[in-house]
């Protein structure tokens, strides 16, 4: 009897140290529902100067090369500047057209203008965090296309053409820093436009004197308002030395 007790208090001592040598690891691998995601913060910078370039401008005939000088922390100023090239389409021959009356044929011909234009930036978000983020910008610009209208017969001399508008316009827009010099400039507006014209028509009167039609040019003139809507993309380049780039 005294041994069976002993064996029994022995087995129970041996299995008490054992259960006492178990060590119980949980891993938790986090779920990805609950783990938090680093949001990456946007680039603010300090650039004072900055040159820009606005590419779908091309689409109406202009070379659009841009400056904005920052003046304080809520606004800036913004020139643009540039040559304009008139009467472009995808194809050389759909540069012309051809008068649908009776006589020589004309065709309108390609030239050369120019436009400028300056606006003044507001940087409202935040106290002024010019030249990041949103802004509000009016904006004036002045733009001459000339052209010129050729008479294929060679009766009468080459004459020139031109379109001049005067832009008032209201922009919003939105300027991103995607590195420390490189930004990206969103913006769209609504203002009026003052359009001038000055263009020629080929006529043909018959002279009963002597049975022939005489050619000419007549110039047609008119002008109007008409409302407008503005927007574009400008990339631009900025001269920083990488001390006053923050993330906020």
């Amino acid at each position: 009897m005294i041994k069976q007790l002993s064996v029994v208090l022995l087995a129970s001592l041996s299995f008490g140290a054992f259960a006492q040598e178990q060590k119980v690891v949980i891993i938790d691998k986090g779920s990805s529902y609950n783990s938090p995601k680093k949001r990456k913060e946007p680039l603010v910078t300090n650039n004072m100067n900055i040159i820009k370039y606005s590419p779908l401008q091309l689409l109406v005939g202009e070379i659009n090369l841009g400056y904005e000088r920052v003046l304080n922390d809520m606004s800036s100023v913004d020139f643009e500047i540039g040559p304009t090239l008139s009467n472009i389409r995808l194809s050389v021959d759909g540069n012309h057209y051809y008068d649908p009356g009776f006589g020589p044929a004309t065709e309108r011909t390609s030239g050369v203008g120019f436009f400028f234009g300056t606006g003044y930036r507001i940087y409202p978000l935040r106290g002024g965090l010019a030249p990041n983020w949103f802004y509000i910008s009016p904006v004036f610009k002045f733009r001459q296309m000339n052209y010129g209208f050729h008479d294929y017969a060679k009766l009468l001399p080459d004459v020139k053409g031109s379109e001049k508008d005067f832009n008032f316009s209201f922009n919003f827009g939105s300027q991103f820093w995607l590195e420390e010099k490189f930004s990206l400039d969103v913006f769209a507006g609504i203002g009026l436009a003052y359009e001038s014209y000055k263009d020629y028509v080929m006529t043909n009167v018959y002279d009963g004197n002597t049975g022939q039609y005489v050619f000419g040019w007549q110039e047609d003139n008119y002008s109007g308002v008409r409302f407008l809507f503005t927007g574009g993309v400008k990339i631009g380049l900025a001269q920083s030395n990488g001390k006053y780039a923050t993330k906020i």
